[in-house]
């Protein structure tokens, strides 16, 4: 029951840390041309989405035998899911019909919440789960 309330409060610091991010880089970074990818507000709304992905993604890994191995992947597959939307981007881009040219800056800047996100939320429940295994042994 600790490890669900840990990874529960993980996932509420870990969307309001994002959250912060991606209104400061809405605000402290312009767009690099006419538009961008989504505005700050409908990026601080897609934070907690996503940090609740990693919360269901992060319970099932930490709950195995091998929760270390089970951890690094799933940091590594919830790190590449923005790359994976910037790589799609990039490939609607330079479709001949698409009306605004892919701008990767704007893609990489629209992922950093999102890393943030992940990171932070993996720090917290890799942290829990470490002083929980130094407390059994």
């Amino acid at each position: 029951m600790k490890l669900l309330g840990t990874i529960i409060i993980a996932a509420i610091v870990a969307a309001l840390l994002g959250g912060v991010v991606a209104v400061a880089l809405s605000s402290l970074v312009a767009c690099w041309q006419a538009g961008c990818a989504l505005s700050g507000m409908q990026q601080f709304m897609l934070t907690p989405f996503y940090a609740g992905l990693g919360a269901v993604v992060f319970v099932v890994a930490a709950t195995r035998k091998q929760w270390r191995e089970a951890m690094f992947y799933a940091l590594r597959l919830l790190m590449l899911v923005p790359v994976v939307l910037i790589v799609v981007g990039l490939a609607a881009g330079n479709s001949p019909r698409a009306q605004i040219p892919f701008q990767l800056g704007s893609a990489v800047l629209l992922s950093i919440p999102f890393w943030v996100v992940i990171i932070s939320q993996w720090w917290m429940v890799r942290r829990a789960l470490v002083s929980r295994e130094a407390a059994q042994v």
